[in-house]
């Protein structure tokens, strides 16, 4: 039976913008570890509530406005309607990114919250992206979908292997009937497992070759909403076995997915 950790000082427990109860997060990382290894279609968990309140509440509110100028909107067949943070003219996001925000970031690629995802996931080693590849805030409203698909490899710049995906889903009213599930689908593609995008639930999962996953489906949200959330890639020492490629849209193997700069 896996012992308990207890906090041991009050020092522990001192206020921030985005406090995190890290002594509770690690014993739950320890009681869902052994469901999130033999989840099927490959290895992935979601936990409701993830956040106390207050923490919840400050993330939701450093969420870009719509209006804001970091977004960029790719355009290509595969998705629609679907806007993530840009790079700024010196190549870097953080620089587009005001002070609360960034202090999010480093909370989340903190050495705290990797113990978590490691004690979740068995992964040992990992490391955070402090470009933030692919990864930061997303933002996807009516009529916007993603095709199912595999993601990159590798880390251009680091050099790194993707391991592990974690989004953050900020949605206070979001309803089934909006669609916007997060599917995951087995090697054959069959669909096996559907999260919904709702408030305070975060969702983890291992990445591989055929983690296929997206939301192929068209969001049926009002005009004046958005299926947001914050999504975060974590990485390890390249792996012998695994063999660098772009990402990977099943039904249509010859696409290359090239990221667009503006």
């Amino acid at each position: 039976m896996t012992q308990k950790i207890h906090q041991e000082s009050s020092l522990n427990k001192k206020e921030s913008l985005f406090e995190i109860d890290y002594i509770e997060l690690y014993n739950r990382a320890e009681s869902l570890s052994e469901e999130y290894k033999s989840a099927l279609p490959f290895q992935n968990c979601f936990i409701d509530n993830f956040f106390k309140l207050s923490t919840y509440k400050n993330i939701s509110n450093s969420f870009p406005h719509l209006d804001s100028d970091i977004w960029k909107t790719p355009v290509n067949m595969h998705m629609r309607n679907r806007s993530v943070t840009k790079q700024s003219h010196l190549r870097l996001k953080e620089y587009l990114l005001n002070e609360n925000q960034r202090r999010l970031f480093m909370e989340l690629n903190s050495s705290l919250f990797i113990t978590f995802l490691e004690k979740l996931t068995g992964i040992v080693g990992l490391i955070p992206d402090p470009y933030l590849a692919e990864g930061g805030y997303v933002m996807s409203g009516n009529d916007s979908f993603l095709d199912i698909h595999a993601d990159f490899s590798h880390h251009d710049h680091l050099m790194l292997e993707r391991r592990l995906n974690i989004l953050i889903y900020l949605n206070d009213e979001w309803k089934d009937e909006y669609e916007g599930a997060l599917n995951l689908y087995d090697k054959k593609l069959n669909l096996v497992k559907s999260i919904y995008p709702i408030a305070n639930r975060v969702v983890i999962f291992t990445t591989t070759d055929e983690s296929f996953h997206g939301f192929p489906d068209p969001i049926k949200c009002p005009k004046d909403m958005a299926r947001k959330s914050i999504n975060l890639y974590y990485y390890s020492v390249p792996t012998k076995d695994r063999i660098k490629r772009k990402g990977f849209f099943p039904n249509d193997p010859t696409f290359i997915h090239i990221p667009t700069k503006e």
